[in-house]
């Protein structure tokens, strides 16, 4: 029996965060010992100040729980942990820990605890992470068991039936008939244990009835469009979750990826699968977008996801991976307005119709695809170098375009432009030769206080329409970039923004326009990260992606000599950016405005002194790089 726990806890220590972050000889020996508790034992006791253990989950759940306030804070199920906070902290613990049911628990001393924290840096940056998580979130009440269905539930476990599958030269007739029998609403095709298709009876139906094509002379794999997406079973719910809002699919094969040939399938799960399981979900907001027949109905649909947020970060989902869904959702929207749009005017104006290659370009905030409750358009529109002769109709016809969709947004609830880009705006509405001498003006720096103004034009993406004409504008910009003159250009920009924070390290407070004290978050305490990670990744040639969080990464794992500082503005961000979208999203659950405005003084005590010390972080920052850079 101890030889099969001791081997339960090796693995589970050999595939679980933060602990794979180990070395072998740092895991050896982890687990000093192992205590199995019955439903409803207490394993810790709220306003204990002794801290002898790091407790990770074998099996079983606990509940963590503030019981003087009832505030639920987390479900921890196999390999989960808790007991970090008063190991870090010291004083009395503020949660109680009781088993749900049946756990058997490993124990790691406090004094090996804090040995790794001092000798691997990667596990203490878990750690310090987690505690600044559970300081943001003294405020909010989470829903742990949502977190844990969301976050804990492997896509294996959901699967209640075994796949029909069929092989690809099976015909239609006879996958219909395996279909029948296994009251199944869709099959997998299945080659050498990998799946290569998924059909539906809505194919069936749609393609080979509506068509009148023989069902027994066809054969399965003349119904399959594409490859499916497949995840493994050891998958999150949430993974399947983003995972079909990306591809804009209703289905994904699950797989085995300890089968023999890595690839043996395990099942099909739906996103009806998911509603039975969570409830509404992202997914069928992306299913109500693609539906959409009008601005009204797109507008309607934004303000009801917009309210919804905050239940996902309330059942465990973080800060970045909210703002990936928020982007999703946002990029989906905008693809279903603009096609909306182009469809009314050439029906409102079939004569003046261009036919050629354009594309929707996203800058600042939606270009890096960090957009949040409050978003702006920050927008521009390029199209094909017409031929000769058709380019005053061309010009015509993207204006009328571009005025529309501009106004199609702001229907939608998206704010009026900051950044001075906007496709209804003729400079930022122009045909492919025009945005390459822009952004080769731009990025060689001759006019620092251009370049300076046209910074967020580098944060952008081809959102909708022909993506090559966003390759050719990246290409433009990856033939002028690294220079010194640019990056010192874009790093005066970062530095010479005001963090609230005084020389005594006191929050520097201004009044809004309501007359409520504060400061503006996004400007004042996101924008200079996001400027200084712009500079840096240019400056070491990182175009793949514009997201703050993809730049800083690249950075810190690069061979910079700034990555030391890319490593201290990653938690920061994340830091701030949670602060920001959590303030919006709870204006949004009450029917209020989301706006970047924040006023520290209902903060925890804990929060505010978080806040001031990310703060303080972007200011040392700002001061090493403005010395290196511009000094």
């Amino acid at each position: 029996m101890a030889t099969s726990i001791a081997g339960r806890f090796t693995e589970l220590l050999d595939h679980t965060e933060p602990f794979s972050l180990l070395t072998d000889e740092e895991r050896q020996g982890l687990i000093s010992s192992v205590e199995i508790y019955q439903p409803g034992d207490v394993i810790l006791d709220q306003g204990t100040d002794v801290h002898r253990a790091l407790y990770v989950v074998a099996s079983g759940l606990v509940r963590l729980m503030d019981v003087e306030e009832q505030r639920l804070i987390d479900m921890c199920g196999e390999g989960a942990q808790f007991g970090s906070y008063g190991l870090l902290q010291g004083g009395i613990l503020p949660y109680e820990a009781r088993a749900v049911e049946a756990t058997d628990c490993g124990l790691i001393l406090a004094e090996r605890f804090r040995a790794l924290l001092k000798q691997n840096e990667a596990f203490k940056a878990f750690f310090d992470e987690d505690l600044k998580r559970y300081i943001r979130t003294l405020d909010t009440d989470l829903d742990a068991s949502g977190a844990f269905l969301l976050f804990d539930t492997s896509l294996a476990s959901l699967l209640h039936r075994a796949p029909t599958t069929v092989a690809p030269d099976e015909s239609v007739q006879a996958v219909a008939q395996a279909m029948s029998a296994d009251e199944a609403d869709a099959i997998v095709v299945v080659q050498d244990g990998t799946p290569v298709g998924v059909v539906t009876e809505g194919d069936l139906v749609e393609k080979i009835v509506a068509e009148g094509r023989s069902v027994a002379e066809t054969p399965i794999m003349a119904l399959v469009e594409r490859p499916p997406i497949a995840l493994t079973g050891k998958e999150r719910l949430f993974d399947a979750v983003r995972t079909m809002m990306h591809y804009r699919i209703r289905r994904v094969v699950v797989v085995d990826d300890t089968a023999e040939n890595g690839s043996g399938v395990l099942g099909l799960l739906s996103a009806e699968d998911i509603s039975h399981f969570r409830g509404l979900d992202p997914v069928a907001t992306i299913e109500r977008i693609e539906r959409a027949t009008s601005i009204d109905e797109l507008a309607k649909i934004r303000a009801e996801s917009n309210r919804r947020m905050l239940r996902l970060y309330q059942q465990g989902v973080q800060s970045e991976d909210l703002l990936d869904v928020i982007a999703e959702i946002d990029d989906q929207l905008k693809r279903r307005l603009l096609l909306l749009v182009e469809a009314q005017l050439r029906e409102e104006h079939p004569e003046a119709v261009f036919d050629g290659a354009w594309a929707w370009l996203a800058f600042g905030t939606p270009g890096r695809r960090e957009s949040t409750l409050f978003a702006r358009q920050d927008n521009g529109l390029v199209y094909a170098d017409p031929a000769e002769g058709e380019a005053e109709r061309a010009a015509a016809w993207y204006a009328m375009v571009a005025e529309r969709a501009c106004e199609a947004l702001a229907q939608c609830g998206y704010a009026p432009v900051e950044s001075g880009l906007l496709a209804r705006d003729e400079p930022f509405r122009q045909p492919l030769r025009a945005w390459k001498a822009a952004f080769q003006h731009w990025a060689e720096g001759a006019d620092a206080d251009g370049t300076a103004r046209a910074a967020v034009a580098f944060d952008f993406h081809a959102l909708h329409g022909d993506g090559s004409l966003g390759d050719a504008l990246r290409d433009t910009l990856r033939e002028h970039t690294p220079n010194r003159r640019l990056l010192a250009i874009l790093v005066r920009r970062a530095t010479e923004a005001s963090v609230p924070l005084s020389f005594f390290g006191r929050f520097e407070l201004n009044r809004s326009e309501k007359g409520s004290e504060g400061f503006d978050l996004r400007a004042r305490g996101l924008r200079p990260i996001v400027d200084l990670a712009r500079a840096l990744a240019l400056e070491v040639g990182y175009l793949k992606s514009s997201n703050t969080f993809d730049r800083l990464r690249h950075v810190a794992d690069s061979e910079s000599p700034s990555a030391a500082e890319a490593k201290r503005l990653l938690p920061a961000f994340q830091t701030l950016a949670d602060v920001h979208l959590r303030r919006q999203m709870k204006a949004a659950e009450v029917g209020e405005t989301p706006t970047d405005w924040i006023d520290p003084g209902p903060m925890h005590k804990s929060q505010q002194n978080l806040l001031k010390e990310t703060l303080k972080t972007v200011q040392e920052v700002q001061q090493a790089l403005g010395s290196r850079y511009t000094g």
